[in-house]
């Protein structure tokens, strides 16, 4: 089942991978690229930038991965992260300043002069407070990039971590609702079978043979998915068995058709808690009540229908198994996304359940 949903709900991990690196790559461009626009205009046409230039832009890179490896990965998840980080930003940012008028120090004799080394110290003062404001962008830049790339990374292992916790629990879920046939159910199932041996052995043994196909389909079948086929030929076992308990008391209605979608595959146990309650709830004992319970597919897309009587001592009741229809409808969402609806009505004294999954 984890393959099931990690294909609906979660982009390729190696795609993730290759995101991460180009991001990095283009990040790294603009730390690299951008100083060089900025700084190129100082420079008489065709002269070569000194490389004190290169090195800020060394300095620059140093910066952002200092930041993204060790300084942020230090703050989250500690009180008051935010100001911890935009502290310790702060002191980068100063120190790195510091760093970039050192290195444009050390070689101002490479430092462009539009100017005659003649003119004041006024104009080299200038001159000095332009570059540093150049560099005073380029280190929030890159400061502003690396924190921006952590807390995004930060954000999809977040979400990976959550959809991996809903599988887990989705996979959980499922194995709960194969053991949730009610063991009573069971009971009365092979009493009933016990009785049908002296009074019809074909029958009984008939019942057996259903009783196991069913077993089997519960216990055994562990793949994400099943033919329709089979889901269908599962429901219609356990409406036979329980048709051998209920007997004729009243009319039940199946139909079961996977019409033109028979190479199709569905998860498995969708549809067995709406119609285990019809059976619940639906077996009144008054005259003129009935079971419906429809499944069909056609072009590409399952339409379930299940409507059952009740006595109105169990409205509480039916309602309260509105929780089994939550669960159903996280599954359908977990599983199918948009592609599922899930419906549920009180009619007068009918319970009536709607589903369609577009496959």
């Amino acid at each position: 089942m984890n393959s099931e949903i990690n294909s609906y709900k979660q982009p390729s991990q190696t795609l993730q991978k290759w995101v991460k690196v180009v991001t990095h790559f283009l990040c790294l461009g603009i730390i690299f690229i951008l100083p060089e626009v900025l700084v190129s205009r100082s420079f008489p046409a065709g002269s070569d930038i000194p490389w004190g230039m290169y090195a800020k832009s060394l300095l620059f890179v140093a910066v952002f991965y200092i930041n993204y490896y060790i300084i942020i990965d230090y703050c989250l998840g500690k009180r008051r992260w935010v100001l911890r980080l935009t502290g310790l930003n702060v002191v980068i940012i100063i120190v790195t300043l510091l760093c970039a008028y050192f290195l444009m120090d050390m070689h101002s004799g490479e430092m462009p002069r539009r100017v005659p080394r003649h003119v004041d110290a006024h104009a080299d003062l200038l001159r000095r407070v332009s570059f540093l404001m150049r560099d005073v962008v380029m280190v929030i830049l890159t400061v502003a990039l690396s924190v921006a790339m952590k807390l995004s990374d930060y954000w999809v292992k977040l979400n990976r971590q959550r959809q991996e916790m809903e599988m887990v629990q989705h996979k959980e879920e499922l194995e709960s609702l194969k053991k949730q046939l009610n063991p009573h159910f069971l009971f009365n199932t092979l009493n009933s079978i016990y009785a049908l041996i002296a009074i019809s052995p074909d029958k009984a043994q008939q019942a057996v043979h259903e009783l196991s196909q069913l077993l089997r389909y519960v216990l055994y079948e562990n793949s994400p998915t099943v033919p329709i086929q089979d889901e269908l030929t599962f429901i219609d076992n356990y409406v036979k068995l329980m048709k051998l308990r209920i007997g004729d008391k009243m009319p039940i209605n199946v139909t079961l058709d996977s019409g033109d979608c028979n190479d199709c595959h569905i998860a498995p146990l969708l549809f067995i808690s709406p119609v285990e309650n019809a059976f619940k709830y639906g077996n009144t004992g008054r005259s003129g009540d009935s079971i419906d319970i429809s499944i069909v597919c056609r072009e590409g897309s399952i339409h379930c229908h299940i409507a059952n009587n009740f006595i109105d001592s169990e409205k509480r009741d039916i309602a309260s198994s509105g929780i089994g229809n939550v669960n159903l409808r996280r599954r359908l969402d977990l599983i199918y996304g948009n592609k599922a609806e899930m419906s549920t009505k009180i009619d007068g004294d009918r319970y009536i359940v709607d589903m369609i999954i577009t496959l």
